[in-house]
């Protein structure tokens, strides 16, 4: 009898030693904490996982926007494509990551080389619009056909100066900031806005074909209805964190109990 209540006071001790630590804004790993809040997640100085969903919970057919990699209070943004929530359930952090960049790397390929041969089409299609407006010598089409010509001409030729020496460059990881909303009596957090910046290709617009990366924020605006009170199981892994009207922000737990959180003001990078 002493010893199961010795090992029922052990478990007891460890569950308030996990809040307490997500609590008073000390790095938690997400995969076996009791309550997980995204920057209190990010001080940890082992590298964390989430992910943002195209879907507003976890579910067996939801893609994978974001691959969110977080560490010693910052995030680095992985924008991926074709990578399904579920093809990931089984893998290591390490392994996501690989996959992630590797994944970015490949878009950004893929993306140039379209972009190029599009701007090959577009502008043997001008020329085929010039000759017949030429042909039928119809003073409005000729103009208009001239003018489309040489807008594309210019946007083609912007693409081929930029990319004649651009390489890829990996994203790079930045601090991940969160600002609070309290309620009246200011004792209690009721909702939180998470900012998170990152690195993008831009592959041109309508008026310029000029390819580079910026810098982006992303913000995730979240309130009590968006908190996951228990963790929502695909295909058998656990996922906890926040729904989304359009985008859920989750990260694999193996913890049957645990439950999303807001970060608190005492969390580094929280105010």
């Amino acid at each position: 009898m002493k010893l199961s209540l010795w090992r029922f006071m052990l478990v007891s001790l460890a569950g308030v030693s996990l809040i307490s630590l997500a609590g008073c804004g000390h790095s938690t790993t997400a995969s076996k904490a009791n309550k997980v809040a995204f920057v209190t997640t990010a001080q940890n100085a082992q590298k964390q996982v989430w992910y943002r969903l195209n879907t507003a919970a976890p579910k067996s057919d939801s893609q994978v926007k974001d691959v969110l990699v977080q560490q010693k209070g910052r995030v680095t943004d992985y924008q991926v494509k074709d990578v399904s929530l579920q093809s990931l359930n089984h893998q290591r952090v390490d392994q996501v990551i690989r996959l992630a960049k590797a994944n970015e790397r490949q878009t950004f390929n893929q993306t140039l080389a379209s972009k190029q041969a599009n701007y090959r089409g577009e502008l043997a299609t001008d020329k085929s619009n010039q000759k017949n407006s030429d042909q039928y010598t119809y003073k409005k089409g000729i103009a208009q056909a001239n003018s489309e010509a040489k807008q594309d001409q210019k946007r083609a030729d912007q693409f081929k100066q930029s990319t004649r020496h651009l390489h890829f460059a990996a994203t790079k990881a930045y601090p991940v900031t969160a600002k609070i909303s309290k309620n009246k009596s200011g004792k209690q957090v009721i909702g939180e806005t998470v900012q998170i910046k990152a690195q993008k290709w831009q592959y041109g617009t309508a008026a310029n074909g000029t390819v580079k990366q910026t810098q982006w924020q992303t913000y995730f605006k979240l309130d009590s209805q968006d908190l996951m009170a228990a963790p929502v199981t695909v295909s058998g892994t656990k996922y906890i964190g926040y729904y989304g009207t359009a985008n859920a922000l989750v990260t694999k737990t193996t913890n049957a109990k645990v439950q999303a959180n807001f970060d608190i003001p005492t969390t580094p990078n929280v105010n």
